[in-house]
């Protein structure tokens, strides 16, 4: 009996010892976590709507829509390249055309393209960038001799290629952002200073307050008043040399994301035009123009953002 008991510990530990065949090995008690694949390409698609179309201060004309793409690649270890292609359109009326020519009320229609593309630096706690943007200005406020005929005095709008450089940090909860432009085709400067906090109100939704201020020299936001038969809004002393403050543009924005990946961004402001804006008001007066493009307006629109 003694031997039997024996012999069957003895077959017990050698089928424990025995090498389990593939397919049958346990499962560890405790397996690695499966890391989850990344397909993210790095590109946000965009698409807005607004109210009003103010560049710089100036309010261009009524209900603007806008798409773009955006994205960025990484060069080296915190650099990186950052791009992105915007094109927007007026589907209202401008703020130059009523009233022009004594009573007449023409309706002039704009469009614009933009690329930008910037070498962005993280140094701690601040990033630098260097980038350049191009605009291509088309319809009628870009080429006024579609409604007035060639040589019969138009309005009129080159196109701009501007070299920047920037800075971005965190003051405690409050974002900063400060650029310098100049574009080398317009010979005009611009600076401006952006600061916004968000305010978490739910995993989905902030509250983000924003203010913006803006400084030119030289300024004529890329209306071409100096050249012969062409009427530009910004430039009635013949020269092309608007300088100081242009506006203050603040609000707050109110993004939800919807899921992972989309956002939608309802938003409500304020842009109040300081004196290198406001000023031109009234000799738009006495030019016979409205000063709509240069009065306070209350402005607001939303924008959805999908990344891929």
């Amino acid at each position: 009996m003694k031997l039997n008991a024996l012999l069957k510990t003895l077959g017990f530990l050698a089928l424990a010892a025995t090498p389990v065949v593939a397919g049958t090995a346990p499962a560890p008690k405790n397996p690695a976590p499966v890391q989850p694949v990344n397909d993210d390409l790095g590109i946000t698609i965009g698409a807005g709507y607004h109210t009003n179309y103010i560049w710089r201060g100036l309010n261009f004309g009524q209900h603007w829509v806008d798409g773009s793409i955006a994205g960025a690649i990484p060069l080296v270890e915190g650099t990186r390249l950052a791009w992105d292609v915007n094109y927007g359109s007026l589907f209202g009326n401008d703020h130059f055309a009523p009233g022009f020519g004594g009573g007449a009320s023409p309706k002039f229609d704009y469009q614009r393209l933009q690329f930008r593309a910037a070498v962005q630096h993280d140094v701690g706690p601040a990033t630098l960038s260097l980038g350049y943007r191009f605009y291509k200005n088309l319809g009628d406020l870009a080429d006024g001799s579609n409604i007035f005929g060639a040589g019969g005095g138009a309005f009129g709008m080159q196109d701009g290629q501007e070299v920047s450089l920037g800075l971005a940090t965190a003051l405690g909860p409050v974002n900063l952002a400060t650029s310098a432009n100049y574009d080398y085709v317009n010979h005009s400067w611009y600076f401006d200073l952006d600061l916004n906090t968000n305010i978490a109100v739910t995993d989905a939704i902030s509250i983000v307050p924003y203010f913006n201020v803006g400084y030119g020299k030289n300024l004529n936001w890329q209306f071409n008043g100096n050249t012969p038969g062409v009427f530009s809004p910004v430039a009635f002393n013949s020269q092309n040399d608007i300088t100081g403050w242009t506006a203050i543009n603040t609000g707050i924005r109110l993004p939800v994301k919807l899921n992972s990946r989309a956002t939608l961004t309802p938003y409500i402001g304020v842009n109040l035009p300081l004196s290198a804006v406001s000023n031109l008001g009234g000799t738009a007066r006495v030019a016979g123009l409205p000063d709509t493009p240069y009065k306070s307006v209350l402005v607001g629109g939303v924008n959805l953002s999908v990344r891929f």
